[in-house]
């Protein structure tokens, strides 16, 4: 075998590969409701390039709703969210699960995610970014 130099972007595309499903299944994949910061450090330890994925939710809090809070002492700072204009969170997402927005927004927000806090939060835009992490820099 002899030793070939591969661009760049070749090797990205190698290296995301890798990290695709093999076959295709019809199996539902789960839905994902947390909202998790979207903060991240590539980790020093990888041996092999790692992809991170990130939205962006653009969302509008219906005016006079009551978010309920998940812990008591969090409720005057729910109070205090503005109503009725364009509010953004940056999240991480799992591309392999189908995003329930409204539950990721609420769980982000610290409030209750249930059959009447999710009227309350309409979604407006999703923008999503990637990250990949190489231990060996391109």
């Amino acid at each position: 075998m002899r030793n070939v130099l591969v661009p760049p972007l070749a090797a990205a595309a190698v290296a995301i590969a890798a990290f695709l499903p093999q076959q295709v299944s019809a199996a539902v994949p789960p839905v994902d409701g947390a909202g998790r910061a979207a903060l991240i450090q590539c980790p020093t330890t990888l041996t092999v390039p790692g992809i991170y994925h990130f939205d962006k939710i653009v969302f509008v809090l219906t005016p006079n709703f009551q978010i309920q809070a998940v812990n008591a002492a969090d409720q005057p700072a729910l109070n205090a969210i503005p109503r009725g204009v364009p509010l953004d969170i940056k999240v991480i997402d799992n591309p392999r699960t189908i995003a329930n927005l409204k539950a990721k927004v609420l769980s982000f927000l610290g409030a209750r995610v249930n059959s009447d806090t999710l009227p309350g939060v309409t979604i407006t835009n999703v923008l999503y970014a990637t990250a990949v992490c190489n231990p060996k820099g391109w």
